[in-house]
């Protein structure tokens, strides 16, 4: 019996050093080139002091990026943008949607967004005051996040 669970805690022990993540630097040029593509369209006056490829999981990629201004990106495996963090620095008004463009400069008229992040279901916004922001996929206002 001691035997078996011996073998069950090394094994399990095998796994979790497998589906840890490994990262690596790794040149500009290597990221996907959804990535190159974004950063050159929306960032083409900073330039890239370090790229890092994730490997989580078995198979899954992510890549994070920081620009010499402090903002950071990190973007999938196929190079689409999941996170922008500027830093307490405005981020481009072009990565976000209209509607929560709108509703921050309405609501929200002497701030900036500072953050966005974006997943499946919703956008997490922070903006220059501190205040972190949730919209539906749409754009449109859910709460504001403690």
């Amino acid at each position: 019996m001691n035997k078996i669970k011996t073998i069950a805690i090394v094994a399990l022990v095998g796994l979790s050093t497998i589906t840890f993540a490994q990262k690596k630097v790794i040149n500009s040029n290597e990221l996907p080139a959804n990535a190159q593509t974004f950063i050159k369209n929306n960032f083409a006056t900073n330039q890239i002091s370090s790229t890092i490829e994730e490997k989580e999981k078995l198979f899954s990629k992510e890549y994070k990026v920081i620009l010499n201004n402090g903002t950071k990106i990190e973007f999938d495996k196929s190079g689409n943008w999941e996170e922008v963090d500027g830093e307490k620095t405005a981020i481009p008004l072009k990565i976000v949607p209209t509607a929560i463009q709108n509703y921050v400069t309405k609501s929200f008229p002497d701030t900036q967004i500072v953050k966005i992040k974006k997943s499946s279901r919703k956008y997490e916004v922070e903006i220059s005051n501190g205040i972190d922001l949730e919209f539906n996929k749409k754009g449109e206002f859910i709460r504001i996040d403690d």
